[in-house]
């Protein structure tokens, strides 16, 4: 079962300010797991603390993070797909028809 907590929880937690991660839900940059309830479930406590080490540890400015979490959400449903198939994952590219 998996464990739910509220915004003021996740910024004790993260220890950022309640405006960080309103910011954060705004953005869509967390989608919360129950969006009627404030209540964040631990892939999106997760979620935070990559935004909070990204932007302060990694000087990723506001404009970067969407870029980069869309990319980590790819290569995460890419590793599913992996896993799921047991086997090393190929992708095709095809040449761009100029």
């Amino acid at each position: 079962m998996s464990a739910f907590y509220t915004l003021g929880e996740v910024c004790e937690i993260a220890r950022v300010p309640r405006s960080f991660v309103v910011h954060c839900l705004r953005a869509h940059w967390v989608s919360p797991a129950h969006p009627e309830e404030p209540r964040l479930d631990e892939e999106d406590l997760a979620r935070v603390r990559l935004i909070v080490d990204l932007v302060e540890n990694f000087g990723v400015n506001h404009e970067a993070v969407p870029v980069i979490l869309h990319l980590l959400d790819q290569l995460y449903a890419l590793r599913g797909v992996g896993e799921k198939n047991k086997g090393p994952i190929s992708i095709e590219i095809s040449p761009s028809v100029s």
